[in-house]
């Protein structure tokens, strides 16, 4: 009992880097500091009031916080007992035993992430949008130096990897994964039309924005696909209505009058956010028919569901995982298998530049890798800084690379350029 629990106790306290100050940074750095054995020792964000913000919320005296942007200056706070503040993002990559990147910036996620590798630091990243583009490359480099690169416990992605570990270690046959989306489904939403609603939840317009026009959904499964091998069944998935008793009856195949064309897919669904699920079928009628006498379901598929995920509350979890077992919690396994591609909001023109997650201009579908490939696709997340069209492009059609020219500054850029030629076919 309490492994994880007894270990931490043995190893003593972790040092915690939090990089991001935003909704989610905030609550690790409260919750780190109620906990025993965890140290939120180093707190980054581009705003230093954000910082500070952060240790007062999370009850730290504000005569144990020093301000640095100096990497000399911060390792000394340190050594002395000091909390160090900085706007300086990669202090959070310098020092600690474990970073964890709640920047929500998947440009900036990407640097924090390739800084703790070249530092030996362990990785545990909230950045999902990032992962979804070159997580499989930032894990290989990981591996590389024998550090751990991982996502968090709690959000949906490791929320459902955790189903789907039980389901797979107590011999069940796993046919879908899925999550529950909390958010109307708009895919062509704009940011001016929830300003009022992203302010009255504290969020930022862009980030409420890409929740509601689907791309955070996407990213989140687009996760679980490369950490599974499983894909979409169709580009977008299918966006099922169901409850938590008639989830395995409502997401099935078509044959079973359902809508999908096989197993081994993704998907989401409304009506039972905030949680995620498997949809699970036993391998013997024995095991099937003990699943009806726990009232789990009639068979022969069963749904495992978790009807909550805490986010940043559980990834204390991950860090301990990550520096005591090192092991991850959620991870790609190799090669992408799923890619969230984007698609215009809007016609769009040639010789104008455009934004990516949370804008006006594009929203983010899940695609299976080989078809990315196959019609030259841009996955989302490479839509940073200057990227201008060099045709036009119509509402709601996939952009290829043909369609603009990336900003070849982008870090995010160049690692997915090496990421595609590492894992060649």
């Amino acid at each position: 009992m309490f492994y994880l629990d007894n270990l931490l106790k043995k190893h003593g306290t972790i040092d915690v880097s939090v990089a991001g100050a935003g909704l989610m940074g905030t609550s690790l750095v409260t919750q780190l500091n109620l906990l025993e054995n965890f140290r939120p020792s180093v707190v980054t964000s581009r705003n230093i009031n954000s910082v500070l913000n952060a240790y007062e919320k999370a009850g730290i005296d504000r005569d144990k916080v020093k301000i640095t942007n100096d990497l000399n200056e911060a390792r000394d706070i340190l050594e002395k007992g000091y909390y160090v503040a900085s706007e300086n993002l990669y202090i959070a990559a310098s020092f600690t035993s474990c970073l964890v990147d709640c920047t929500g910036d998947t440009e900036a996620g990407a640097r924090l992430s390739l800084m703790a590798i070249e530092n030996g630091i362990d990785i545990v990243s909230l950045n999902v949008e990032m992962d979804a583009t070159v997580g499989p490359y930032l894990k290989h480099l990981a591996d590389e130096r024998e550090i751990v690169y991982s996502g968090t416990a709690g959000d949906e992605p490791g929320s459902i990897m955790e189903i789907y570990e039980f389901a797979k270690f107590t011999g069940f046959e796993v046919l879908v994964l899925g999550k529950g989306k909390n958010n109307a489904l708009n895919k062509f939403a704009t940011v001016e039309e929830l300003t009022h609603e992203a302010k009255s939840k504290k969020l930022n317009p862009r980030m409420l924005t890409s929740f509601v026009d689907g791309t955070n959904t996407m990213v989140e499964l687009n996760a679980v696909c490369n950490a599974t091998g499983f894909v979409p069944d169709i580009r977008g998935c299918h966006f099922f209505t169901t409850d938590k008793e008639n989830i395995a009856r409502d997401i099935d195949l078509k044959e079973k009058s359902s809508k999908l064309n096989s197993y081994g897919v993704v998907d989401f669904a409304k009506g039972i956010a905030p949680g995620v699920f498997a949809i699970v079928r036993a391998k013997s009628d024995v095991i099937k028919d003990e699943m009806k006498f726990l009232t789990v379901g009639e068979g022969p598929n069963f749904a495992i569901y978790r009807p909550y995920h805490l986010t940043s509350i559980e990834t204390p979890l991950s860090i301990a995982r990550a520096v005591l077992l090192k092991d991850s919690t959620i991870a790609p396994i190799g090669k992408p298998v799923a890619e969230t591609v984007a698609i215009a909001k809007r016609d769009l023109k040639a010789g104008e530049y455009i934004e990516g997650i949370g804008s006006n201009d594009v929203f983010g579908e899940l695609e299976r890798a080989s078809v990315q490939k196959e019609e030259n696709l841009v996955p989302i997340g490479l839509i940073v800084g200057q990227v201008r069209l060099k045709r036009d492009v119509k509402k709601a059609q996939a952009l290829k690379y043909s369609d603009l020219e990336l900003d070849d500054t982008s870090l995010i850029v160049k690692l997915r350029e090496k990421q595609d030629k590492f894992f060649v076919d």
